[in-house]
């Protein structure tokens, strides 16, 4: 029997740092996730930079619009609450970069293992760019051995996320998951197909997430798992998965139990 195993990144297998700004209000945020301040309004997308921040943001002139800003960079959605415009992500003529420039400053005051990411949550309806985000963080330290674990009972690994490449591939590299495997910059459905694919093709499917964009492919998945070892989770993931972990190395005793037993039933 195939197995497969599809983990989601940032808050599974990374402990997350993400800074988010209140443009409006001009506060930091805490204990957020980006996912479900995007689902909190219809027309809302999570726009991500696909490049460096530290390349391409970090010195640029903090007066220029950010809308102009992204003319000049690749960008792409990792998430959103239907319907939206997505022109409307380019009309706010009012937020500077300097709005983007501020949760990264704060975030380099952080070791950061992983790659840094830079993105905005807009309102694509009205035009507005209403948070700034910065985003990086640290692999949980038993990631690698859980990993090596299940390929060694013979699962194939992948990691499904709507992080840059960048950072997937960084991730991958740290811990040991192949290039063919990695799915960056993947929303919702991308996720959820990534899925059937791998359950068209025989594999039996486990999928381990925390936030409410792992939702459809915890929902098309053969078992669903969330963890909650970043200590904050989405609570419509909460509900949707069928089991909770504290810490991501508690999947190995899961999927093999999950398997006897699929086997044994197989056997009767």
């Amino acid at each position: 029997m195939k197995l497969a195993v599809v983990f989601d990144a940032s808050g599974t297998l990374v402990s997350i740092r993400r800074i988010i700004k209140n443009v409006v209000t001009q506060k930091f945020l805490c204990n957020c996730q980006t996912v479900d301040i995007v689902d909190q309004k219809e027309g809302r997308s999570l726009v991500i930079l696909k490049e460096n921040p530290l390349e391409v943001l970090d010195n640029e002139n903090p007066d220029i619009l950010i809308s102009s800003f992204l003319n000049g960079v690749n960008w792409g959605i990792s998430y959103c609450n239907p319907p939206i415009d997505k022109s409307g992500i380019f009309k706010d003529n009012e937020t500077k970069l300097k709005e983007l420039q501020d949760p990264l400053a704060v975030l380099k005051r952080f070791d950061i293992e992983t790659d840094y990411g830079s993105a905005i949550i807009a309102d694509t309806i009205s035009g507005r760019i209403e948070y700034t985000v910065a985003t990086g963080g640290c692999i949980f330290p038993e990631v690698s051995r859980t990993i090596q674990a299940l390929e060694n009972m013979g699962a194939s690994v992948f990691i499904a996320s709507g992080d840059s490449r960048k950072f997937i591939e960084r991730l991958g590299n740290i811990v040991g998951v192949q290039n063919k495997c990695l799915m960056p910059e993947a929303h919702h459905k991308l996720k959820r197909d990534l899925i059937l694919n791998l359950k068209q093709e025989g594999y039996t499917v486990v999928m381990v997430g925390d936030a409410s964009n792992d939702i459809l492919a915890m929902e098309e998945s053969d078992l669903s798992v969330i963890t909650l070892q970043n200590g904050n989770v989405s609570k419509k993931a909460l509900e949707t998965a069928q089991i909770k972990i504290e810490n991501i190395s508690e999947i190995v005793d899961i999927v093999k139990n999950y398997m006897n037993e699929k086997n044994s039933l197989i056997r009767m």
